[in-house]
């Protein structure tokens, strides 16, 4: 009987506290997207606030931005974040931040305070998508989006269409950022971000209501961070070749030539499904890295001579693609090698398979990486050839009297 009367003011103490977390929507500012500059010796934190009136259903004003941003500036991140009271009524709340862009001067600076700062927050997430801007994060955060209210909640829709449909990027999180410049080479790749077409700002809502807008923002070029500092770019074609080496790609079309020394790529095709393996293999002191890759695809355009009910015919379609292949990803490796910059995994698939001899070379790998001789092998399986065994001209001219 004693131990109750001690357990129930305990208990009564619990559940009079049941709420003392709560959060109000009307006392926080919900972020859905925020950027990152260096200026002038500062830090620049911008924040893209969602306005919960202009995104209601039943709000009349139409012609309203959804989204508000603001900066602060600060000698380290977390100060200028601190001082956002001074600037806003309300708490800012980045529990609902769906992405973060990084402009250029600050990825030049270095990652590693903004790292830092997200392991230490616990309102920060780590499934974050991580841009870099070719030029202002502010100025990416403005831009307004045909199609969707909240401009971060597109580029992350950006994001995740182009990785299932074009796999030229891959989307690249606060966590998987963290995995690779905590892991084996301290590299990694990032989307860039720009403002495409004239040079006009979209950052007003009566933009949006002609056909169409003058600029647009689009993913483009792919930055390459070595350690926690942005070393470089490579352009689109080269970054699909990096995707193929990574392993990343989903689904992409490829479009080829008719013959081998064909210049026109007039026929393509659709792959569905990839797979690549990195093999590295240690010959007289010399790294060799074997990628083996796979991939299943549908033919989309078939501009060529040839009857496709012929199988000998349907092989040497997969040939020509397996050769396309093959240079997009000879161009992306080429790109990463002349930036010395091991964003493709080599360095790990190394440690992998011989780490005693990773731990000899580990220090100098910057300057071995260049020197890998690559070898690539590739096998492509055609799953459909559509309902016509040859080109529309080729059908035209059959039913020609």
């Amino acid at each position: 009987m004693n131990k109750w009367r001690l357990l129930l003011p305990l208990l009564a103490c619990l559940l009079a506290t049941g709420c003392w977390n709560r959060v109000e929507l009307n006392d926080i500012a919900v972020i859905s997207a925020s950027g990152l500059d260096w200026k002038d010796g500062n830090w620049v934190i911008s924040y893209q606030v969602v306005i919960p009136q202009a995104i209601s259903s039943q709000s009349a004003a139409g012609n309203s931005a959804a989204v508000n941003v603001f900066s602060t500036k600060g000698e380290s991140v977390r100060s200028a974040v601190s001082k956002a009271s001074q600037e806003t009524s309300r708490r800012l709340y980045f529990s609902h931040t769906q992405i973060i862009i990084i402009g250029q001067e600050a990825a030049r600076k270095g990652l590693g305070p903004l790292l830092d700062t997200y392991l230490r927050n616990h309102d920060s997430r780590e499934t974050v998508s991580v841009y870099i801007a070719k030029g202002s994060a502010r100025r990416m955060l403005e831009q307004l989006i045909p199609l969707e209210k909240i401009p971060g909640a597109a580029i992350q829709r950006m994001i995740t269409n182009e990785e299932m449909n074009s796999s030229t990027f891959r989307q690249m999180t606060i966590h998987q950022l963290l995995l690779d410049l905590l892991g084996t080479t301290h590299a990694t790749s990032i989307p860039g971000l720009i403002v495409s077409g004239a040079n006009e700002n979209i950052d007003r809502a009566e933009q949006l209501t002609h056909t169409s807008t003058p600029s647009k923002v689009r993913l483009f070029d792919l930055a390459l961070i070595a350690g926690d500092k942005l070393v470089g770019w490579i352009d689109n074609e080269e970054s699909l070749g990096v995707m193929w080496l990574t392993d990343h790609v989903k689904r992409t079309t490829i479009a080829f030539a008719c013959s081998e020394d064909g210049a026109q790529k007039s026929s393509s095709v659709r792959i569905i499904h990839a797979k690549t393996k990195l093999r590295p293999e240690l010959s007289n002191g010399k790294w060799i890295m074997h990628v083996n890759a796979s991939a299943d695809g549908a033919l989309m355009e078939y501009n060529c001579e040839g009857d496709l009910a012929k199988p000998k015919q349907v092989e040497k379609i997969e040939r020509l693609i397996e050769r396309e292949i093959t240079s997009i990803i000879e161009q992306g490796w080429k790109a990463v090698r002349k930036q010395q910059t091991d964003v493709v995994g080599f360095g790990s698939a190394i440690h992998k398979k011989y780490p005693k001899q990773w731990s000899k070379i580990s220090d100098s790998w910057p300057e071995l990486f260049p020197d890998t001789e690559v070898k690539v092998s590739i096998k492509v399986r055609l799953d459909s050839t559509g309902m016509s065994g040859s080109g529309f001209k080729k059908e035209q001219k059959k039913g020609s009297p």
